[in-house]
């Protein structure tokens, strides 16, 4: 794999702004290992404006993001192997702005394509119902917001929900529970696929199908000793116990 790892994370208006920010600014800042790209998936009639406009958050005061790419340009449909966008982890926050897209069936054909690309997948919150409305989730388990559990679940039941759980890691997909949830889920992610500098090894590919597994380099130990120090240097109380949840 390269001396650095992929994140593209699908955005959309009305994602929940801590759902990306927090985990990704857990996993991001500190580290020359993590690089991200942010895909904007949406279409029309949700994409009133045009590609690489600002995405807006639920935080409704200004603050929304500038996407890198367009979901057309992250599928690279028709387009040349060399434009290929290539990435390890596709990463999806929830928000309000999901509702819509879970019923949105050209929309979950193309983000089953990038499920299936991707070495692993990371969701927060409502996040994991986009991912299970592709289908993808079925047979595994996986958890999801708290407060609107009961409510969605149901419309999933190929999946095996985990209502006690900060967060869910099965097989190559890692779901988190509400919001700062997600904080929790991302250390997590730090533990299970941080590689140290001096391990890394540029000319060999990440084998698909489990956390840590088949990474070259990867050292657990050292993975999580640094998803450690960067909870410490965030002072951050760093929970690594994913059935401590007093949500539930």
């Amino acid at each position: 794999m390269p001396t650095y790892h992929r994140i593209l994370a699908l955005i959309y208006h009305d994602f929940k702004a801590l759902d990306l920010f927090g985990p990704l600014g857990a996993i991001l800042p500190r580290s020359d290992y993590y690089a991200l790209r942010l895909v904007d998936i949406r279409e029309k009639p949700y994409a009133p404006s045009p590609p690489h406009a600002v995405v807006e958050s639920t935080i409704k005061n200004g603050i929304g993001v500038v996407p890198t790419l367009t979901l057309a340009e992250a599928l690279n449909e028709g387009g040349r192997a060399d434009d290929e966008v290539e990435f390890d982890t596709l990463f999806i926050p929830g928000g309000s702005g999901m509702v819509p897209l879970v019923w949105d069936f050209t929309l979950l054909r193309s983000v089953k394509k990038l499920v299936d690309r991707a070495a692993s997948v990371f969701t927060v919150c409502t996040g994991s119902l986009l991912l299970a409305a592709t289908g993808r989730l079925d047979g595994r388990r996986a958890t999801t917001n708290k407060r609107a559990f009961d409510e969605v679940t149901p419309h999933h039941l190929g999946v095996q929900w985990q209502k006690r759980a900060r967060w869910v890691e099965d097989g190559k997909f890692l779901t988190s529970s509400g919001v700062t949830a997600g904080i929790d889920a991302g250390f997590a992610f730090i533990a299970n696929t941080y590689v140290a500098p001096e391990d890394r090894k540029a000319e060999h590919a990440w084998e698909r199908g489990a956390w840590g597994m088949g990474i070259p380099g990867f050292d657990k130990e050292k993975a999580l000793g640094y998803a450690r120090s960067v909870a410490f240097n965030l002072e951050y109380r760093l929970h690594e116990d994913p059935t401590d949840d007093p949500f539930c």
